[in-house]
């Protein structure tokens, strides 16, 4: 439990602790009894500051001290602009509003510029971190490598996504490869709960593309895949905790406004001034078509001590499309495809697993029911074996009873409608409201379901009228400390 008069001092990943010295200067110690005046997950504090430990009050509080003034201070020196800027003067001016954006709100995104995609490498600007995929296809085939960076001159942490020369040649009819296009949606969209493009290059050879990589902002607590496995793993144990109505509601709104942005490119849910207008202006709507846990990232607020959850960060275009041409291969991830794009009669042969059934394809109807299916797991994870196979995790919307003792018939299920629920419950720990928006998400019935902004008249109701509206939580409704991940990179 994180304190709230020694944030920095209790929030921290395991095996660290907070000390304080002669000085009451606070330091941290790490495992192997490494020592360190920089924290762990948020970093240095920037000079002339140093995080102090004030015990001559009752109960002892941080302050940040300035050692050149003698100023005393308990907001973070980390997020001070005129700090910030002076230790950035060597990075360009759009990087530096990029790395200097500590809010997620559409008012200040809106108002912020992009750095443009280079045609020139910029790795050299970074230095890696931490490898989260080294690129071989033991994680995700996708991506030629992600790494955790930190950009030189700073202590700012990024996340690199580079990708593979086969991503980034053009198809046969022309359209540009699959890396080229995510790059492209991701310097296009601009939305709090969408991931926040920092910088990108894509390096030609001759006339096509050689190397390319993303740098995103870096979420540090992990994803929600995460979140729903810490809670399914201490089902039936004393520790086993409902993921608080409030943060589910805070899940909800935020991510599915940013659906609905992805539709119109506005905020279609949290604002109301854009209700029912339309999409903007040449606007082209963009599917996402891989929704699920592993995909909605974390990412902490500004504030430490925040009253307030952490952001939920919708990540990961890299089979977005936005000109409107379906493919009539399947893609994405089968657990959480919607219903309409599994077969009934059940697929029963290997063309059936590379196809969706006839006239089907993913929608922005299908990516509301995808993150539906992850909203529902959040509140209902699975912890269970299953014919000798432990299913922990985003996986209650499964018939287990259904599951296939052939081996070989498993992915044919899962391509299949008997292999899901048609009706997804969160249960009586819920309001009788969020029953229903969850049961409304994850409708069968694709015209009844609708899409994300088509929420827009009804989501925000709903909130106040079942009393979790206002974003601040009482300390009844944090989430639990070993729910979130905690990194150490910035000891790295």
């Amino acid at each position: 439990m994180v304190n709230p008069l020694l944030p920095e001092m209790t929030d921290l990943p395991a095996g660290w602790v907070g000390q304080f010295d002669n000085n009451d200067r606070i330091f941290f110690r790490g495992p192997s009894g490494y020592l360190t005046y920089d924290h762990p997950m948020k970093g240095a504090i920037p000079k002339p500051w140093q995080l102090k430990v004030d015990r001559s009050v009752p109960n002892p509080r941080e302050y940040y001290y300035n050692t050149q003034t003698r100023e005393i201070s308990h907001s973070n020196p980390r997020f001070k602009e005129e700090i910030m800027n002076s230790s950035l003067l060597g990075v360009s001016r759009l990087v530096r509003e990029s790395a200097t954006m500590t809010v997620n709100t559409g008012g200040t995104l809106e108002k912020s510029r992009r750095q443009a995609i280079e045609n020139k490498s910029i790795r050299h600007l970074y230095t890696i971190v931490k490898t989260l995929d080294a690129g071989n296809g033991a994680i995700g085939g996708m991506n030629g490598g992600v790494h955790v960076v930190r950009l030189k001159g700073t202590g700012k942490l990024y996340v690199e996504k580079r990708f593979k020369k086969d991503d980034l040649q053009a198809l046969r009819d022309g359209t540009p490869g699959m890396g080229v296009v995510e790059i492209g949606i991701t310097h296009r969209v601009m939305h709090g709960g969408l991931a926040g493009y920092i910088n990108g290059f894509i390096e030609p050879n001759d006339i096509h593309p050689a190397s390319a990589s993303l740098f995103l902002e870096f979420c540090d607590l992990g994803s929600l895949d995460d979140l729903i496995k810490c809670h399914a793993q201490r089902l039936g144990t004393r520790d086993a905790v409902d993921v608080p109505e409030r943060f589910v509601w805070h899940a909800i709104v935020g991510l599915c406004d940013a659906l609905s942005y992805l539709w119109g490119g506005k905020s279609f849910i949290t604002n109301e001034n854009h209700a029912g207008t339309g999409p903007a202006k040449g606007w082209k709507p963009i599917l996402h078509r891989d929704m699920k846990p592993d995909n909605i990232l974390i990412r902490s607020r500004a504030t430490n001590g925040a009253t307030k959850y952490p952001f939920l960060v919708i990540s990961d275009f890299g089979l977005a499309i936005d000109n409107h041409k379906q493919e009539s291969g399947a893609c994405g991830t089968r657990h959480f495809w919607a219903p309409e794009l599994l077969w009934d009669p059940p697929a029963t042969n290997n063309w059936h697993l590379g196809n969706f059934p006839p006239n089907q394809y993913h929608t922005h109807e299908s990516d509301l029911y995808a993150l539906g299916v992850c909203i529902y797991n959040l509140c209902r994870p699975t912890n269970a074996i299953v014919h000798g196979q432990r299913w922990l995790g985003a996986l209650s919307h499964f018939k287990f009873e259904a599951y296939p003792t052939n081996r070989d018939e498993i992915d044919l299920w899962l391509s299949s409608r008997r292999s899901r629920k048609s009706d997804l419950d969160v249960g009586s720990s819920y309001s009788p409201y969020l029953r229903d928006v969850v049961k409304k998400m994850t409708g069968w019935n694709v015209s009844q379901r609708g899409a994300a902004h088509q929420l827009e008249h009804i989501l925000i109701p709903t909130v106040k009228k079942c009393g979790y509206y206002d974003e601040d939580f009482s300390p009844s409704e944090a989430l639990p400390a070993w729910a979130i991940k905690k990194h150490d990179y910035h000891s790295r």
